[in-house]
């Protein structure tokens, strides 16, 4: 395997360990990314979130989030499916096809068209939704998400999400 195969899972090795690492140079600006956010609580990767709820995310959930924290450091693109570049619907549909699920391509038909969830009931694998954006929550407050033209997929708070359904 090569050592470029190897670059993401040393980053979420490193990371789930605490430490910030320099995960991507994003093509579009020149800016180091670090795998850590300001405010990102370091403990979150590839830990459950604090409250699960009583049944807790389906496999196919707990997989779809790691396919996402997978893509952290990936460029955004409008339009893009991946796996070089990915949009927020993109992105959402990516991490739900790799789990065996087809889900609707944009934000707008992801929301008309799968099951809702009240908000005080997500749970990690949730696609949140706000008008022209979609996330998959990761759990204790936080959705992966690729936002605009010069951000990379990237942790985001999920206060400003309005909506969320569930594939």
């Amino acid at each position: 395997m090569s050592l470029a195969r190897l670059a993401p899972l040393f980053s979420l090795a490193v990371l789930a360990l605490g430490c910030a690492e320099q995960r991507h140079r994003g093509p579009a600006y020149g800016q180091t990314y670090y795998g850590a956010q300001p405010g990102y609580p370091y403990g979150l990767m590839g830990q459950p979130p604090v409250a699960w709820g009583i049944a807790g995310p389906s496999a196919a959930a707990v997989h779809a989030v790691a396919f996402a924290q997978s893509r952290i450091g990936t460029p955004y693109c409008w339009g893009g499916n991946g796996p070089g570049c990915y949009d927020c619907s993109g992105l959402t549909r990516a991490a739900w096809r790799s789990a065996g699920r087809a889900i609707p391509r944009t934000s707008e038909a992801q929301l008309a068209q799968l099951p809702r969830v009240p908000m005080e009931n997500v749970q990690p694998g949730d696609i949140l939704w706000r008008p022209g954006h979609v996330g998959i929550y990761a759990g204790r407050g936080w959705v992966i998400a690729a936002t605009h033209t010069g951000d990379v997929v990237r942790y985001q708070p999920a206060s400003r999400f309005v909506r969320a359904v569930r594939p």
